[in-house]
């Protein structure tokens, strides 16, 4: 429901219907009118300005009650048009900017900036570069497929995730814990 009415369609769609509910209300008028001034004088209606003046200032402001909101309807519409021509001519005259080169940040401010972010840092041996997290990577190369931690920059393997999970379970106060909590025996 919020999207229906954030994005303006909504807006529209009630502007279009109230204009097609215009031009329909101008019609019946207009038809009504041609009823009083001259059907009902073929059946002995009788001109007097007691009754035809009040006719005519009832038509006249329902015409104008009408016509104001058309009006600013049209208007709206008018000005919509012309802001997304505007932007349309505006976008195809200006030319992409070519990408500035990024300069590389000295070793300090690139400490600084990973310190915000990660208390952690890595320096890749190979490059040099200083990051807070390595890609981890499937490793095909040896007989069993292996978690590999990698240097986002070069590519140069860090270290392998299962190794240190393997020397977790090395030690003897980790092991699997049943449901009645007792020690299970490792295997």
């Amino acid at each position: 429901m919020k999207d229906l009415f954030d994005n303006g369609w909504f807006a529209r769609a009630v502007l279009v219907l109230w204009l097609i509910s215009a031009a329909f209300v101008v019609f019946l008028l207009g038809k009504i009118d041609w009823i009083v001034h001259n059907e009902l004088y073929s059946f002995g209606l009788q001109f007097s300005p007691e009754w035809a003046v009040g006719y005519w200032t009832v038509v006249r402001v329902i015409y104008l009650f009408v016509a104001l909101p058309a009006v600013l309807s049209v208007a709206y519409f008018g000005l919509e048009t012309w802001r997304f021509v505007k932007s349309r001519r505006n976008s195809s005259v200006a030319k992409p900017q070519p990408p500035q080169p990024v300069k590389p940040l000295p070793i300090r401010q690139k400490f600084a900036a990973a310190e915000e972010v990660n208390h952690m840092l890595i320096s890749c041996p190979k490059c040099e570069r200083v990051f807070s997290k390595p890609l981890v990577m499937l490793d095909f190369s040896g007989g069993k497929t292996r978690l590999v931690n990698v240097c986002p920059y070069c590519n140069h393997v860090l270290g392998c995730a299962e190794d240190e999970a393997t020397a977790e379970k090395k030690d003897d106060s980790v092991g699997l814990m049943d449901l009645d909590k007792r020690k299970m025996e490792q295997k």
